[in-house]
């Protein structure tokens, strides 16, 4: 609760709240755009929203905001299908620290 809607206009809240009805119709949805190879253009629309980093700090540094992007809820609900089921094929070199579940700097400066 309590998250931005995308450019879609649609939150998490809003999936959470539908008829169940709704997941047959995403799966519908989802396995057209894996057989026709195409997902629908508002899949790739975004909103970038300029968000304070420090509150009592200046408004008009520009380094005081940092950009937080908005994106479609039902692209994020596909691309979480999709890695569920690819994610059993995926390999990542054994020298890959970042971006890996339970790995970072500190494993890769020690590594032995």
């Amino acid at each position: 609760m309590g998250k931005a809607a995308g450019p879609d206009e649609l939150s998490a809240e809003h999936l959470r709240q539908a008829q169940p009805l709704l997941t047959m119709h995403l799966k519908l949805l989802f396995c057209l755009i894996v057989k026709h190879s195409y997902a629908p253009e508002m899949f790739g629309s975004e909103v970038s929203v300029p968000l304070l980093k420090d509150k009592p700090g200046s408004v008009h540094d520009m380094d005081n905001y940092r950009a937080n992007t908005l994106l479609p809820v039902i692209s994020k609900v596909f691309e979480l299908v999709l890695l569920a089921v690819c994610e059993p094929g995926l390999e990542s070199d054994s020298l890959q620290f970042g971006f890996k579940h339970n790995t970072g700097c500190n494993d890769a400066i020690f590594f032995t």
